[in-house]
């Protein structure tokens, strides 16, 4: 039986474009209309106005996002993850986004094929500033760990800069994720180009994962407490978020922030859809594929908590998608994890088992939600900082190869 839902009659956006736009597809979006206009807005908020202009008037953000990153380095990043992703229409737009910026196409052409950006060749001609960028984004699509700040620094970026450009090549992930998942179950095609009979992505646990409480340390300054606005205290949305430095480190960009934190909030706390304990399984399903330590933590903890036996949450961190955790919880983590890859590996196969279960279309429109904001969220804690210890030890297994 499908959900009764809203109008579908909302203006095309950049996410639609990125997933098919088929009435299917906005049908099911409109499952979550606060999402739309979220989504959007982000989108805005990142890249049209850096170029002085808001692509949908029904999102026009308060706040811009202002730290000096230029509207050419954004779109060269956000352009190399849709090439990563195998996205065309995202690859389209980008390359769009990044002629205009730049004024030329060699840019995007040198990106497209990933031919290299700098050097003693006629590439040199590329700022070093975007061939920062586009390396820093390849970075932190695949091996978001080793995405630290130094190079950026090093060609220029300041640390409000390098937090806003973390933004958008995690954003554009984000996008890359949803815009699969969501054509997945529309249309039973993620877009990708993945042969649906590739075996299920599975994720490794391990002794590295706990419920315990970790302490992450900052590869940036983090805002003093004084620093912070009402602005910043509203967009942080509580005394928690406040007192912690990953989102005082992400209050360099407070334009992001805000929008980024009311995702997080409607994604994860609507009222309806997937159990909430589910979404936090999804959030550790993707963690435990891109290795983020914290992340792990903190929504395993939320998880076990929520579904009030910690049992199989822990077997979960222990031994990943061959832990014991009944029917429903290994379809959910799988098709969560799926979703993780670049690009994506989820299949029809995987949203055919969910729905023979009973998730109903709503639940399923969160879980793509709940699982690719963790494309957004994993990207910045592994890139901003690192687990206390972690850093050291990634060092060391550097060094001894």
């Amino acid at each position: 039986m499908h959900e009764a839902v809203p109008k579908t009659d909302h203006p095309l956006d950049v996410l639609d474009q990125f997933a098919g736009a088929t009435q299917e597809l906005a049908r099911l979006r409109a499952l979550r209309p606060e999402l739309i206009e979220l989504e959007q807005r982000a989108y805005d908020v990142l890249f049209q106005t850096a170029t002085g202009h808001v692509t949908s008037p029904r999102t026009a953000p308060a706040t811009a996002t202002g730290t000096g990153v230029s509207a050419a380095e954004r779109a060269a990043a956000a352009l190399a993850v849709a090439v990563e992703h195998r996205r065309g229409p995202a690859v389209d737009h980008y390359r769009t986004l990044l002629d205009t910026a730049a004024g030329d196409t060699t840019t995007a052409d040198r990106i497209i094929t990933r031919a290299p950006l700098d050097g003693d060749t006629a590439t040199a001609a590329t700022p070093r500033r975007i061939a920062a960028a586009v390396a820093h984004a390849r970075l932190l699509t695949h091996t978001p760990a080793e995405g630290g700040p130094d190079a950026l620094r090093a060609a220029g970026f300041t640390d409000p800069q390098i937090v806003t450009l973390a933004q958008t090549i995690a954003f554009a992930n984000h996008q890359m994720q949803l815009a699969a998942g969501l054509a997945l179950l529309a249309t039973g095609d993620s877009g990708t180009g993945t042969d649906p009979g590739t075996p299920s992505t599975t994720v490794a646990g391990g002794p590295r994962y706990t419920t315990d409480v970790l302490t992450w340390r900052p590869a940036i300054r983090p805002l003093a407490p004084e620093e912070l606005s009402e602005e910043h205290r509203t967009a942080l949305a509580g005394k928690a978020r406040v007192d912690t430095p990953y989102f005082r480190t992400l209050g360099h960009d407070l334009g992001i922030l805000a929008v980024r934190t009311a995702i997080d909030l409607a994604a994860f706390t609507a009222e309806g859809g997937l159990p909430r304990a589910e979404r936090e399984l999804a959030a550790t399903a993707v963690s435990l594929y891109n290795g983020c330590v914290y992340c792990a933590s903190v929504h395993a903890r939320l998880t076990a908590r929520l579904h009030g036996d910690p049992a199989p949450v822990r077997r979960f961190l222990a031994y990943g998608s061959t832990a014991v955790l009944g029917r429903r919880w290994k379809l959910i983590a799988r098709f969560a994890a799926g979703l993780a890859p670049v690009p994506a590996t989820a299949a029809e196969a995987d949203v055919e088992a969910l729905r023979a279960l009973g998730l109903t279309e709503l639940a399923l429109v969160d879980l793509v939600h709940c699982a690719a904001f963790f494309g957004w969220a994993n990207r910045l804690m592994l890139s901003l900082g690192s687990v206390e210890g972690e850093a050291q030890e990634n060092a060391e297994r550097k060094a001894t190869g």
